[in-house]
């Protein structure tokens, strides 16, 4: 594996497809030396076939403690210290009412969205905090500051991440250990796989939403990894979600009532309407 000078070791998660490989592409053009970490062995020959042999591949449950236990090992085996951190595995779970949603989906949900980055942070802040300067990269996303209707969990569990990064920000000060929470909006990935696949037309209806996005994974991979090398808190890849969390901040109820208007009418109010 040949490295440039300039070289810093990166650890992604959910590294092997979308926009954990669109990361992955990025640093290895800068000739980092990447440690992909993905549940998927079987994807991981294809995407370390794109990397030029800078990438090592470890396969874990992040969901499952002992996993990780041993991803911190395998990771300290192959580096003594890390540069940068991706927490990008995540999930969207199921898509419909509050109502609707069982404690399973929440509890998978907030397994890989918000535990899994508490759990591998926790493990791997020795490595970052023997390197001269590192940084935390947390992928969650625009629904963490919107919070959309139909995506309880996920919002929720997006929310919570966005909070943690806050509060990591100020504890790893110190440390010079920058930390960085990426909140993209719909652009194309594999995240729709985790929908339950009965779940048709929630499924086709955010895949429709995917593949309108204006930015493609490569585009907002470099977004976030210019904010990360800038030291920079936030990142917000997509202009009319960084519009509307403006107006979020400015007026509520104005804010309020341009969301509203975008989400789906409930069937009986959608009746009631042409009685």
């Amino acid at each position: 594996m040949t490295l440039n000078s300039n070289a810093e070791t990166v650890v992604i998660t959910g590294g092997v497809s979308g926009l954990g490989l669109a990361l992955a592409r990025f640093h290895a053009r800068r000739g980092d030396q990447l440690i992909l970490v993905d549940r998927s062995a079987e994807a991981s020959e294809a995407a370390l076939s794109q990397l030029d042999g800078q990438a090592h591949f470890i396969k874990a449950d992040l969901t499952d403690i002992e996993a990780c236990d041993r991803l911190q090992r395998q990771v300290a085996a192959i580096t003594p210290t890390l540069n940068r951190l991706y927490n990008n595995a995540g999930i969207a779970g199921s898509v419909g009412l509050m109502e609707h949603q069982t404690d399973a989906n929440w509890q998978a949900v907030f397994g890989i969205n918000l535990f899994a980055p508490v759990r591998l942070t926790r493990l791997l802040l020795p490595l970052l905090k023997a390197a001269p300067k590192a940084q935390i990269v947390n992928i969650a996303s625009v629904g963490g500051l919107m919070c959309a209707s139909h995506m309880s969990a996920y919002s929720a569990s997006k929310a919570a991440l966005i909070s943690l990064s806050e509060t990591l920000d100020k504890e790893l000060a110190h440390d010079n250990i920058s930390v960085t929470v990426a909140c993209p909006a719909f652009f194309k990935t594999q995240l729709t796989n985790s929908i339950p696949p009965q779940e048709v037309k929630a499924r086709a209806r955010v895949e429709k939403l995917m593949a309108s996005g204006k930015l493609n994974a490569d585009q907002v991979a470099a977004l976030i990894a210019s904010t990360a090398d800038k030291g920079q808190f936030m990142a917000l890849p997509h202009a009319r979600e960084r519009w509307l969390w403006y107006l979020k901040r400015l007026s509520y109820p104005l804010f309020r009532k341009v969301l509203i208007s975008q989400q789906p009418m409930p069937v009986a109010a959608k009746e009631k309407t042409h009685v």
